[in-house]
């Protein structure tokens, strides 16, 4: 911005017209030049080693795609005392109010420290870096509007609001925003796709595991293998695509939750695991891996077709996630427009479940406007809760089970205002 600012002062100091108006014109033309650069930019992030080649994933940093050598490093936790700050008090919090973890099972990742991160997202809206460690619980994220960037905890609610299964089945390794606002985080297992906002109060909702496509056949999304590890991505038409370690790709319905299976990437070498992606325009897709620093790879969603970047010319950094705003498919259309008419199906989701708490919430998504029936019964058909709602598209809905309800399986009947069903599942009560 100086040679603008400098050709400003050269507008004020002259007097003479002609030199005035064409140092107008030379200053539009320049604040325009450098508008088009920023909303050109090309900007990505990327949780990488401390140091080159290093495994130890702790330095957020900011790369350019047209220019692979311009790096810039964001923020690197102390490694001890890590300062962080409350989001929406913006007080700094002490480190036993940090990701505490509650009546949870043991995890591990070969992790060499608790401050490792495997999931970040970037918020173009509001500049910030969402990310969770590895071993932790808690939503946080860097606000790039600060020169200095610190981390930020919603502290409200937790992100990961369950107990933990043994080993590295609930660590989140897969984070991204999507065409609808949302932020969205899954874990190993696939057994919790959690949606939460960018308020600062962080408005999180777990909606529960992914479901197979009928197609799915033995690629199934609860096959460690073939589905644990990676990353996501999203397009512009409100799908997410879950890119695996092993490299297989699923097509994900946030709303309906079914993953389908597309396949698996080809020509790529079967050491290279897949950590991080990035969509970069159209089906272009960028992959990198953790441990290997050789290259990157080139993925084309539409065939899974690999290609190496630049192999051998010059080193990367092993990276454990990517982040960027570009949405895959994305051809400058209305994304909001698209995104209602591709998921604008009628869709239930219920979480917790099992339900361990007496209480769970039924999330209703597209609804037509009017009355409705909730209503619990035992599998022999006896009747033991009806909830009477009145729904006006999409809404959130909690439910209480009477006091004395034992564990076990309930079937859930939703029944618009005719007595029709609409909508039947089963749900797990916890003893």
């Amino acid at each position: 911005m100086n040679c603008i600012e400098n050709l400003i002062q050269l507008y004020n100091e002259n007097k003479n017209y002609t030199m005035k108006k064409f140092l107008l014109i030379t200053i539009v033309l320049c604040i325009l030049t450098v508008a088009n650069a920023f909303s050109q930019s090309k900007k990505f992030f990327a949780v990488t080693g401390d140091q080159f080649g290093s495994v130890n994933w702790i330095a957020f940093r900011q790369f350019d795609l047209d220019d692979v050598t311009r790096i810039k490093t964001l923020y690197v936790p102390a490694e001890t005392n890590e300062v962080v700050y409350d989001a929406l008090t913006a007080s700094q919090l002490n480190s036993n109010s940090t990701d505490a973890v509650k009546n949870t099972n043991p995890q591990t990742c070969g992790c060499l420290n608790s401050r490792m991160v495997a999931a970040i997202a970037y918020d173009e809206a509001d500049n910030r870096l969402y990310y969770t460690t590895m071993m932790g619980n808690q939503l946080r994220y860097l606000d790039l509007n600060e020169d200095k960037p610190k981390s930020y905890a919603v502290t409200t609610q937790l992100l990961k609001n369950f107990p933990n299964q043994p080993g590295e089945a609930s660590n989140i390794t897969r984070m991204c925003f999507a065409a609808n606002g949302f932020g969205y985080a899954l874990t190993n297992d696939n057994q919790h796709l959690i949606q939460f906002s960018t308020q600062k109060r962080g408005d999180i909702k777990d909606l529960g595991n992914l479901i197979d496509a009928k197609s799915n056949g033995d690629n199934s999304i609860k096959t460690q293998i073939k589905s644990w590890g990676g990353d996501m991505i999203a397009d512009a038409n409100g799908s997410l695509y879950l890119f695996a370690m092993q490299k297989g790709v699923f097509k994900i319905n946030p709303v309906t939750k079914v993953a389908t299976y597309l396949g698996s990437i080809k020509s790529m070498p079967d050491d290279y695991t897949i950590n991080a992606a990035m969509a970069t325009g159209g089906a272009n897709v960028i992959v990198a891996s953790s441990t290997n620093t050789s290259t990157y790879y080139r993925v084309d969603l539409n065939t899974l077709q690999a290609t190496a970047l630049n192999a051998g010319k010059t080193k990367v950094y092993n990276v454990s996630d990517f982040a960027n705003a570009t949405l895959a498919f994305d051809d400058s259309k209305n994304v909001s427009t698209i995104s209602a008419k591709t998921l604008d199906a009628v869709a239930v989701n219920i979480y917790p479940n099992p339900v361990t708490a007496h209480n769970f919430y039924v999330q209703l998504s597209n609804f037509e406007k009017g009355k409705y029936t909730v209503e619990i019964s035992q599998l022999q058909g006896k009747k033991i809760l009806q909830h009477e709602i009145n729904i006006s598209g999409s809404q959130t809905e909690k439910i209480n089970l009477p006091k004395g309800v034992s564990g076990g399986a309930y079937l859930i009947k939703i029944m618009n205002g005719k007595g029709e069903s609409v909508y039947t599942d089963k749900i797990i009560v916890a003893n």
